[in-house]
């Protein structure tokens, strides 16, 4: 297992010192923030008086809610500009003291093609991606980053933006060879009365019977070859994924082994969140992204394992 670093000899290393510098630009980004707000709601109680004085109605009340809007989303960007530079540098600092690499935005490739075809993912309108990970853990190249999706439902004043998934998107190389499919997934109930085969993007998959109960009580597997799939999703490999998810609190867990690696997706609370506008905050987040990563580097080693 990598041994991490801690926060103080992140901070002895260089970070203590650069985030002093940074001191200043911090307490300016708080006072904008905090006057755009009080523009807000001053904006939007006169927009909202006039409404009622002028008698404009519903009308008027939804204008004032418009504008009070705008002036906090103007605030939060402002606010995540500043945090998007504190962090790339905080969990940065962490990434290099692993000798792999970071970045605030994330920039998804085949596997998220690979995770929507397989419908590992939910179906969605727009997506947001941040916090990319990647390099090698433990001799396994992985490739880590957090998603959120979010779809538009309803119609008309009923109309709304529902995120429909946020969580972790992690793909790595396996060290046991395989050819075949193999899909991990929560499918509920299951109506087999006329088969219970599976169809993506053209690839036809069939239900796998396994040989442990507990896990076929949780998650239902498909495949292309049946003994590829009992031999890569075998008993002990079972109880792995069962305490991934028992680990991270986490649900709706789907793990694909696919062209000789893992794609697994799992939602998840929002993560490697180091950075704030507050620097008696640093140290306490800091120490928490480094914990969350010391569990990315559990699950990275608990999801491969070598040829038996």
């Amino acid at each position: 297992m990598i041994e991490l670093p801690d926060v103080d000899s992140l901070f002895d290393g260089g970070l203590g010192e650069w985030l002093e510098g940074q001191k200043a630009a911090r307490a300016r980004t708080a006072a904008k923030l905090f006057k755009i707000r009080i523009w807000g709601v001053a904006a939007a109680a006169i927009v909202g008086t006039i409404a009622l004085v002028m008698g404009w109605g519903t009308f008027g009340y939804f204008a004032a809610g418009i504008i009070g809007f705008g002036f906090f989303a103007y605030g939060q960007h402002i606010q995540q500009q500043m945090v998007n530079i504190l962090k790339q540098e905080m969990n940065g600092s962490l990434a290099k003291a692993l000798d792999i690499n970071y970045s605030v935005d994330a920039f998804p490739g085949q596997e998220f093609k690979t995770a929507r075809t397989y419908r590992l993912l939910p179906s969605h309108d727009d997506s947001y991606f941040q916090d990319q990970w990647h390099g090698s853990i433990s001799g396994t190249d992985f490739l880590l980053y957090e998603t959120r999706l979010t779809e538009e439902q309803g119609s008309g004043k009923d109309k709304q933006t529902v995120t429909v998934f946020s969580g972790i998107v992690l793909r790595l190389q396996f060290a046991r060879s395989f050819l075949g499919t193999t899909l991990v997934r929560r499918d509920g109930f299951k109506f087999t009365l006329f088969g219970d085969n599976k169809n993506y993007g053209g690839e036809k998959l069939e239900r796998i019977k396994m040989v442990h109960p507990d896990f076929e009580d949780t998650f239902d597997v498909y495949g292309n070859d049946q003994v590829e799939s009992r031999y890569l999703v075998h008993p002990e490999y079972c109880e792995r994924l069962l305490a991934i998810e028992r680990e991270f609190d986490g649900s709706k867990m789907t793990a694909l082994f696919k062209e000789g690696d893992i794609i697994l997706v799992m939602k998840t609370n929002d993560m490697f969140e180091s950075a704030s506008l507050d620097p008696a905050q640093d140290r306490e987040r800091l120490g928490k992204t480094i914990s969350q990563f010391a569990t990315i580097a559990a699950l990275v080693k608990k999801l491969n394992e070598r040829p038996r």
